[in-house]
């Protein structure tokens, strides 16, 4: 029966990622930045980022706004397979499963029951968060692989070899170096180190930790001034956002991605709430806490802190796993609130028919998103130069469709630049596409009001809950 309800949960997953991976989750511009330099890495071993070529200072030579393993791992990928989008998606699909997979044998060697552990593998599987956040081509699924790693080295069964250790250290270091976001993590595999392997192994997890950070360095230092101008950017942006954002926006972004949202946070609340209370109640009978419930509390704290102090709804990604953690220990612990991690579960599985429901049955989203596409391919028909910042992302479909178009991304709508680093390259654009004119950047505004464009405006045609509820926005000069 386990056999059964293990493969039950794994064959939803991946059906739910081929009826959809091709439309959903909606192409983000994120998405289209990172394809860039994996793709000129696949075909150059260089990591250029071509689309915001002549937006940020050395970019048409060098990467350096982000850690590189994401962009290895994609333009690895982009080597054996075709350059396309779904190539990259496919690729961290099974980056995320491998990930929950390997996250479902933690909880077995943390002696969580075998149904505890496939609640909490269905629970990250079956979320509609994880097809909106993992499923992208972005770089989450593979800092959680490498977070999730890391933690499997910590707890392996043999304590007289320190070199799972170092290897701890190593996957950990790897998981920050796909995203940065991955180092605060650290908490939780130095605990389990410490608890399996004991201090004097540590030195073995620093020297895994430092040698890909070391190598790192060694590729940033010769153009320490384009580093500072492309990753010093994206740092100040997180900063300007973490100070505008109040604790109800905190709340939306980290809601965003869930199904039944309003619901969820709910479910989560809950589930804090009980957990808090078993923990209360056993540390006040036997004035300790079980190992398991002490790392669960050391993830969920460090991920809410980690999720606190940043402003992207895509990191919200990395919470599936604490809170699945702590479902399976409320179905432990055998009380009347077991019940809310079934509940937890079949949210989600409601969920994800919903969603389809809306996606595919009450709409053709397939056929809707090729007709917004062909659209906006008649408005950019006499284009030769275009600048994006548009939802969904049209630069996969123009870039197959029109190869002698010159597609350059957002960026300069974001980040806080010095306009003489783009003012020139902006205006050599001969058209414009936005999903929203509120966002434009000030200097692409005054270079559109002293032109003479054509405006044109619509709407993707959906229910307001539908995934590509966006609007189009496009100037073509006259």
């Amino acid at each position: 029966m386990a056999y059964a309800s293990f493969f039950i949960i794994s064959a939803l997953f991946f059906f739910q990622v081929w009826i959809n991976l091709d439309i959903f989750p909606v192409v983000w511009p994120d998405e289209v930045l990172f394809f860039s330099p994996a793709l000129s890495f696949s075909n150059h071993t260089h990591l250029q980022t071509d689309v915001l070529k002549g937006l940020i200072p050395g970019m048409e030579s060098k990467t350096l706004w982000m850690p590189p393993v994401y962009f290895l791992f994609s333009g690895f990928s982009l080597s054996l397979f075709p350059d396309t989008l779904t190539t990259v998606r496919l690729a961290n699909v099974i980056i995320v499963y491998l990930t929950a997979l390997g996250f479902y044998i933690l909880l077995k060697r943390e002696s969580i029951t075998e149904w505890g552990s496939q609640i909490a593998f269905a629970s990250v599987l079956w979320e509609p968060l994880l097809f909106r956040f993992g499923t992208a081509a972005r770089m989450e699924g593979l800092t959680a692989f490498f977070f999730i790693l890391s933690l499997l080295f910590a707890t392996n069964k043999d304590k007289s070899k320190y070199w799972y250790v170092f290897l701890s250290g190593v996957a950990l270091s790897l998981s920050s170096l796909s995203h940065p976001i991955g180092a605060s993590f650290g908490l939780v595999t130095a605990f389990l180190v410490w608890r399996n392997f004991g201090w004097k192994s540590f030195p073995w997890f620093f020297l895994g930790g430092v040698l890909p950070i070391l190598s790192w360095l060694y590729y940033i230092h010769p153009n320490w001034d384009w580093f500072e101008i492309q990753f010093g950017a994206q740092l100040a942006r997180k900063r300007n956002l973490l100070g505008s954002f109040t604790l109800i926006d905190k709340v939306k972004v980290f809601s965003f991605g869930f199904g039944f949202s309003k619901l969820r946070l709910f479910i989560i609340l809950t589930e804090l709430i009980i957990l808090i209370l078993i923990s209360y109640k056993s540390f006040q009978k036997n004035r300790k806490l079980d190992q398991k419930w002490i790392l669960f509390w050391i993830w969920i704290l460090s991920i809410l802190i980690s999720l606190y102090t940043s402003s992207e709804g895509w990191y919200v990604f990395h919470v599936l796993f604490p809170l699945a953690l702590g479902m399976a220990l409320l179905y432990d612990a055998k009380q009347y609130s077991s019940k809310l991690a079934l509940v937890g579960v079949l949210v989600s599985l409601i969920s994800l028919l919903y969603i389809n429901h809306i996606h595919w049955f009450q709409t053709d989203s397939k056929q809707i998103l090729e007709s917004h596409f062909q659209h906006l391919e008649m408005s950019l028909n006499r284009s030769k130069s275009v600048y994006l910042q548009a939802l969904p992302d049209p630069y996969f479909d123009l870039r197959k469709k029109r190869p002698d178009l010159n597609i350059l991304e957002f960026i300069p709508g974001e980040l806080d630049l010095p306009s003489e680093a783009y003012i020139q390259t902006i205006q050599s654009r001969d058209s414009f596409v936005f999903y929203d004119d509120q966002l434009m950047n000030p200097v692409i505004k005054d270079f559109i009001k002293k032109s003479s464009w054509q405006r044109e405006e619509w709407e993707i045609p959906v229910p307001g809950n539908h995934w590509l509820h966006y609007k189009t926005i496009v100037y073509t000069k006259k």
